[in-house]
């Protein structure tokens, strides 16, 4: 059985702590332009430290921003649902999509090693940001 199907399992009506290593951030193209995301590795369930999925993508919210720049290896825990998604190319067929599940609306984000971290730069500084560590 693979990992997203561990999630799966959790179902969608109950949210569930989760804790997962950083990986780094990312950019996707969005509906204004860039929208910074952040990449997390080895995402568990917290209650019994089961691996849920290899890694799980977020767009960089408000929460994940308070937790100031973040080093590879931080470890970040949050609350989030289960929910399902289409992925692949979703042709009028649907014959190349398929259904797979993530974690969606992270809250109570905390970072839980490290020591103080500098404050990411502001909205408009932060895709330049992201490129440059990126290199």
């Amino acid at each position: 059985m693979t990992a997203r199907k561990h999630l799966a399992r959790r179902g969608t009506d109950e949210r569930h702590r989760f804790q997962g290593t950083f990986e780094r951030y990312g950019l996707k193209a969005g509906y204004h332009g860039q929208e910074p995301t952040i990449l997390l590795r080895e995402a568990r369930l917290l209650r019994d430290n089961r691996l849920m999925t290899d890694h799980l993508w977020f767009n960089l919210t408000k929460g994940f921003c308070q937790l100031g720049q973040l080093k590879h290896g931080d470890v970040v825990q949050f609350d989030g649902r289960v929910n399902s998604y289409l992925k692949g190319y979703q042709t009028p067929s649907l014959s190349a999509a398929t259904i797979d599940y993530q974690v969606s609306w992270p809250t109570k984000i905390t970072r839980v090693t490290g020591g103080v971290r500098p404050p990411l730069p502001d909205w408009w500084a932060l895709g330049d940001f992201i490129q440059q560590r990126n290199r």
